[in-house]
């Protein structure tokens, strides 16, 4: 996956994003399962990973520095977004915060010279910025495949209820 590639597929999770607008408020906050996430906690989770990789590894990535060593604690970060998406943020002003951040995500990601992109991420010298952004690509079609599966079931046990 080349650099355009992984900005073409970063917008295409922006686009599909806007057709989530349309699915009930019940479907938005409805667990894909017990004890996991909707589709509302994972379009905030988008929001709050994005503006982690802004403001904690792009500025890193621009100067071809190793990115200062923070303890990131992941569930609290992921704990923090589903708290977001809960708050009592309307639908689309959350789709629409998601979308803001992923421009802009996007539009950095763009800025990078490509010939960067086959160079050591900074910092973890086994893993080219490529790989970073590919694996973060594909974080994001996981999810996808996840809200699309659900929405999916929840669409079939409507057809079998009538």
């Amino acid at each position: 996956m080349n650099k355009e590639i992984i900005i073409n597929e970063k917008l295409s999770i922006i686009e599909w994003s806007n057709s989530l607008k349309n699915i009930s408020n019940e479907l938005w906050f409805k667990a894909f399962h017990d004890g996991s996430w909707g589709t509302a906690d994972v379009i905030s989770h988008f929001i709050s990973w994005d503006q982690f990789i802004i403001d904690n590894r792009i500025p890193y990535i621009l100067k071809g520095e190793s990115p200062p060593n923070i303890s990131v604690n992941v569930e609290m970060i992921n704990k923090g977004a589903i708290n977001y998406a809960r708050s009592g943020i309307m639908k689309e002003e959350l789709i629409n915060k998601f979308i803001s951040v992923r421009k802009e995500l996007v539009s950095i990601i763009a800025a990078i010279p490509a010939e960067k992109f086959n160079l050591p991420f900074p910092g973890k010298e086994h893993m080219t910025l490529n790989e970073y952004f590919v694996g973060m690509v594909n974080h994001d079609l996981k999810h996808k495949e996840q809200i699309l599966s659900f929405l999916k079931n929840e669409e079939m046990k409507f057809i079998l209820i009538q």
